[in-house]
C-alpha cells in the first residue's frame, strides 16, 4: 500500500493542477504567473505559488514553480520550495529544492511588484 501511495505522489506533483494561473509580470528572463486560487493566509503570512516560463532555457530548465510565504508587515518573502521543469508550463520535473531563504525584494523588481500585488489581493 505504501508503494502505491508513493507512486501516486510521484505522478502528481504536490503543486496540484492550479486552474487560475494569471500572468502578473514579464521581463528579459521570462513570464511570471501567480496561482490566485491557492493563495492562503496563515499566521500573518500570505502563501502563494508562482510559475516562471523562461524565455531562454536556464541551466537546461524551461520553467520553474516556487512556493513563498510573504510577510506583508516586513515586506519580505521566504522562498520555501523550488521545482524546475523540462518544458514551459511545467513538463518533466528536472530538480527540486527547499531553499528556505528570506528574500527582501528591491523596489522596481519583479518580486517587489508581485508581493505588492499580493498585499492588495482579496479573494472574491
Amino acid at each position: 500500500m505504501k508503494k502505491l501511495i508513493i507512486v501516486f505522489l510521484m505522478l502528481f506533483p504536490i503543486y496540484g493542477f492550479p486552474l487560475n494561473w494569471k500572468k502578473v509580470a514579464e521581463n528579459d528572463t521570462g513570464r511570471y504567473y501567480i496561482d490566485f486560487d491557492n493563495i492562503k493566509n496563515q499566521n500573518g503570512q500570505r502563501y502563494y505559488t508562482d510559475l516562471v516560463d523562461f524565455i531562454e532555457p536556464f541551466k537546461g530548465d524551461y520553467s520553474a514553480i516556487s512556493r513563498y510565504a510573504v510577510d506583508c508587515k516586513n515586506e519580505n518573502q521566504k522562498w520555501l520550495r523550488h521545482t524546475t521543469f523540462s518544458e514551459n508550463g511545467q513538463g518533466r520535473n528536472n530538480r527540486q529544492s527547499n531553499p528556505n531563504r528570506v528574500i527582501f525584494p528591491q523596489s522596481n523588481t519583479i518580486y517587489f511588484l508581485i508581493i505588492k500585488s499580493l498585499f492588495n489581493y482579496r479573494k472574491q
